[in-house]
């Protein structure tokens, strides 16, 4: 009985190393907008944030973004999905990603930033609004 037990948790530990991997920034995004379509907006800023130090030294504005949010989306109607617009590598240490959160009354858009300092991406900045100034490149 001791040998399965070694063995079993000897396969499992490797799979545990591979899926503490971390997010790239377009499945956190893709995440994101999963929980979202859901109405999990709370949990998906939560799961967004991880590892960044927004929520730490911006408490105030990571609720106002949450409560903007959750009354502001309804307003649009149903969300029927979200697409990438643009992916644009500022640096080996900043990335900018812009996408639309397709709903049914209109298209808004939603500019993130990820930061890089060491080996992990995190959210450096967020921003979404009803207009199209976020889409194309900002060269």
């Amino acid at each position: 009985m001791n040998k399965i037990i070694f063995w079993t948790l000897l396969f499992l530990c490797p799979a545990a190393a591979f899926a503490a991997e971390p997010a790239s920034p377009k499945a956190m995004i893709e995440t994101f907008f999963g929980e979202v379509q859901k109405g999990n907006i709370v949990a998906a800023y939560d799961q967004l944030f991880l590892g960044s130090t927004i929520p730490v030294d911006k408490p105030q504005a990571v609720t106002v973004l949450k409560q903007q949010t959750q009354t502001g989306l309804p307003l649009y109607g149903k969300i029927l999905g979200f697409e990438l617009v643009h992916e644009e590598k500022l640096s080996e240490s900043v990335i900018r990603y812009v996408y639309i959160l397709k709903t049914e009354k209109a298209p808004l858009t939603w500019e993130f930033y990820f930061y890089k300092p060491k080996s992990e991406w995190f959210l450096a900045n967020i921003s979404f609004n009803d207009q199209f100034n976020f889409l194309g490149a900002k060269k």
